[in-house]
């Protein structure tokens, strides 16, 4: 079922989310709903608390990009490369707004499938930032506020609107997005 997506002006995305401990049919019914609003927004990740349920959950599906579809349980950060890239960001949370933001290059992440199951996976490039921007929010972290500061500074007006519930004046959207992207009018 398609749930609304939470934007920064609610608290609840600042908030550190909860380990799942019961691998049931709640878990499952959490994960479809977020797949279902991933994709209805256009999504490519997307974490539990982006529809207001503070477990650490995230899904994610970069198949058309070439990568994985899938959930991920407790994710955490096994290894990160020093090599740093450059790359545009967006967020469903921060609607018509996106920005440069450096992220390792590749990790390498532990999690649980959703049968409880210890699992590891590596992603480079679009998916470890695809990752790792997802696990902020598990952390109560938006990427935004991650910006440099000069950046921040410049996108301070749409970030301000935003939080307001209002839409950036003009917006723009992350390239990897897929094609079913909506933006705020």
């Amino acid at each position: 079922m398609v749930k609304p997506i939470l934007t920064i002006q609610d608290k609840r995305l600042y908030q550190v989310s909860e380990s799942i401990k019961k691998f049931d049919r709640s878990l499952r019914d959490l994960v479809r709903d977020m797949f279902d609003s991933m994709i209805e927004e256009g999504g490519v990740g997307l974490a539990a608390v982006q529809i207001g349920v503070l477990k650490r959950v995230l899904v994610i599906d970069l198949v058309q990009k070439g990568f994985i579809k899938g959930a991920f349980v407790n994710p955490r950060v096994i290894e990160a490369s020093n090599e740093m890239q450059d790359g545009e960001e967006g967020c469903l949370s921060v609607p018509g707004l996106s920005a440069e933001l450096k992220r390792p290059r590749w990790v390498k992440i532990g999690f649980q499938d959703l049968s409880g199951n210890e699992k590891t996976v590596e992603g480079e490039m679009l998916l470890a930032r695809a990752f790792l921007h997802e696990m902020d929010h598990l952390d109560g972290k938006v990427f935004v506020d991650q910006l440099e500061p000069k950046l921040h500074k410049e996108l301070a007006g749409d970030i301000d609107r935003i939080k307001q519930g209002l839409p950036v004046k003009e917006p723009h959207e992350p390239k990897y997005r897929n094609k079913k992207q909506k933006i705020a009018s």
